[in-house]
């Protein structure tokens, strides 16, 4: 019982550093935590039906019904029908939308900087992070399941050409 005590308050922990960074940094561009990440997603999907939004996000299909409803006020999202299949409505970014996620670009994280700091002070440190992230992913794989760490894996390698 110590041992689940301590390592749930220490994740929670970490996680509230970046729910509060994320919330903030979003609130400073006018959106919301949740409004970023849609934005997020669909930039890196370049279309994405609500059904995948919700997977990806974690979210249930109301949620992101919901958000994507403030995104399309704000003029940030466009739903589109594709002629061969009008039953299903993929979320696309408009020129609005791409702004905001020039102007997300500008964010630092102190929970990831602190990482990184930590990754230069020694070989050791950086094996320990690389580990740590293997076990973040074998985490996320069992309660998230392989299209969420499929979709993680692949758009890291877009951002990273994106630079």
């Amino acid at each position: 019982m110590a041992n689940m005590h301590m390592m749930m308050n220490y994740l929670r922990g970490a996680y509230k550093v970046l729910e509060e960074e994320w919330q903030k940094s979003a609130r400073s561009i006018g959106l919301t935590q949740a409004e970023q990440h849609v934005l997020w997603i669909v930039h890196l999907e370049k279309e994405a039906t609500i059904t995948k939004i919700a997977s990806i996000g974690l979210w249930d299909v109301s949620t992101v019904m919901q958000v994507i409803t403030r995104l399309k006020q704000k003029g940030f999202i466009t739903l589109t029908k594709k002629v061969a299949d009008r039953r299903v409505s993929y979320a696309l970014l408009t020129e609005l939308g791409e702004q905001k996620i020039q102007e997300s670009y500008q964010f630092s994280y102190k929970l990831y900087d602190y990482l990184e700091d930590y990754s230069k002070q020694s070989d050791d440190n950086l094996q320990f992070l690389k580990q740590l992230m293997e076990f973040h992913k074998d985490l996320n794989q069992y309660f998230h399941g392989s299209d969420f760490i499929d979709w993680t894996e692949r758009t890291s390698k877009t951002l990273h050409k994106e630079g």
